[in-house]
């Protein structure tokens, strides 16, 4: 006689029974045990044979190294100075008012065809601002304008190449998260148009 481990302690005469623990088992088990039990052979146990796992398998490419990381830092930083320069740019012009100009890629190309107008001989241009009507700007704006927009342009350029290089130069990878557009460089990174275009912003240049 026996008694589940479950069913203490429904009487105490249970406690003059050995106790035993029930399980469930599968086919197999219970036809090993039958036929140990019909042939009186003595059950025997095997211990179990620990499962090797097998080893994970890494991919090479998912790896985060040095070089993929300055390399996704650097396209980030593409996608940044593409974005500034889309943005465009603020100007003073002869009225005394500043205004800003976008420059997308057609907005770029308007310029070349205003600069072309200037050229032949044109004193009356029609262009806008942004969130402006169109207007007749002088040839005198217009030529602020593209200069402006040239010299903004130039600077972010500059600025990308020499931040690339900077990044391109680091060995550590929190440093290159670290890094963010617009931050400084250090002059043994930047280039000698930088460097120019730096002392103009630092004198009052109109360059930004």
């Amino acid at each position: 006689l026996y008694h589940d481990k479950w069913m203490l302690p429904i009487a105490t005469d249970l406690y003059k029974y050995e106790s035993a623990e029930v399980i469930q088992i599968d086919e197999q088990e219970y036809n090993t045990l039958k036929t140990a039990l019909e042939t009186e052979d003595e059950i025997v146990i095997e211990p179990e044979t620990p499962v090797e796992e097998e080893p994970e398998y890494v991919d090479p490419n998912d790896v985060i190294t040095v070089d993929y990381v300055k390399s996704v830092k650097i396209v980030e930083m593409s996608n940044t100075c593409n974005k500034v320069i889309t943005n465009g740019f603020d100007v003073i012009l002869s009225d005394g008012n500043s205004y800003h100009f976008s420059l997308t890629t057609q907005d770029q190309l308007n310029l070349i065809t205003l600069s072309s107008m200037i050229a032949s001989g044109e004193t009356q241009i029609p262009y806008h601002a942004d969130g402006e009507l169109c207007r007749f700007y002088s040839a005198e704006d217009i030529n602020t304008i593209t200069t402006t927009a040239t010299q903004f342009k130039t600077y972010q350029v500059s600025y990308f190449n020499a931040l690339k290089a900077y990044i391109e130069s680091m060995t550590d990878i929190e440093t290159i998260g670290a890094v963010v557009y617009g931050m400084e460089i250090p002059a043994e990174h930047q280039s000698d148009v930088l460097k120019v275009l730096l002392a103009a912003i630092a004198t009052g240049g109109e360059t930004e």
